[in-house]
């Protein structure tokens, strides 16, 4: 009997090291269809992305990957890379000053705004059943810029400082039909500067596999003395998720 008891306690002891120990990892990956709208500026006159260099529709990707767990001081981390690029050549139809140089009617620009960054995001885990929420803060790092080009003149802005944001993940599942809702955004908003990035989709999981389509939408304001940028981008994205 002491020695059933004995072999008893070893198995749950070791049971509650293994649980305790438990590490989850997850990672994922999403096409996005991106549709570009908005203006940027260096100097006295904005440049709308449309009209002036021709932005229309283009694709990006995103790609992830988080790891929880079981310390409850520490936080949990996830990082993300968002492709969001677009370079166009189109014929200018009015005159505007770009950078301190002059893009005159006729001339051909040659164009790239590039928002692509990376996140590193810190977030604590607060409900863990059918409803899931992630709370956090993330910090996005820029590594981009605008850049016009014409046969006589070049002009750019550079997009490249780091921007701390709140963070907040939702999924609701659907007990017993492996369907599930998710919103996922970051935010911030300081002055006269903002950027909201949010996404909501529906998603179905089998075993540690998740498909998903949603839509997402990034709206990013940003202003330096007589530098601006106010450009959305959005649209509707597929994605694969791995959770193990």
């Amino acid at each position: 009997m002491k020695k059933q008891l004995l072999a008893m306690a070893v198995m749950a002891g070791a049971a509650s090291i293994t649980q305790a120990d438990i590490i989850g990892a997850s990672a994922g990956a999403q096409y996005w269809k991106q549709s570009w709208d908005g203006d940027v500026q260096s100097g006295s006159q904005a440049v709308d992305v449309n009209r002036d260099l021709g932005y229309d529709d283009d694709n990006g990707t995103s790609i992830y990957v988080a790891l929880e767990h079981p310390v409850p001081v520490l936080p949990n981390i996830r990082l993300q890379r968002t492709d969001i690029e677009i370079s166009e050549k189109n014929q200018l139809s009015r005159s505007f000053t770009f950078d301190g140089d002059v893009y005159a009617i006729a001339d051909t620009v040659d164009s790239t705004t590039d928002l692509t960054h990376t996140d590193a995001t810190f977030y604590y885990e607060l409900l863990d059943n059918w409803v899931n929420l992630d709370l956090g803060l993330t910090v996005r790092m820029f590594d981009g810029e605008v850049r016009l080009a014409s046969s006589t003149s070049e002009g750019s802005i550079e997009l490249d400082d780091p921007v701390p944001m709140l963070y907040a993940n939702a999924r609701f599942n659907l007990p017993l039909t492996g369907l599930y809702a998710q919103a996922v955004g970051n935010v911030i908003s300081v002055n006269d500067n903002s950027i909201t990035d949010l996404s909501v989709g529906i998603g179905y999981e089998v075993a540690v596999v998740s498909l998903e389509a949603g839509y997402r939408s990034f709206d990013v304001s940003l202003e330096d003395d007589d530098e601006e940028a106010g450009i959305t981008v959005d649209g509707i994205y597929l994605g694969i998720n791995i959770d193990i």
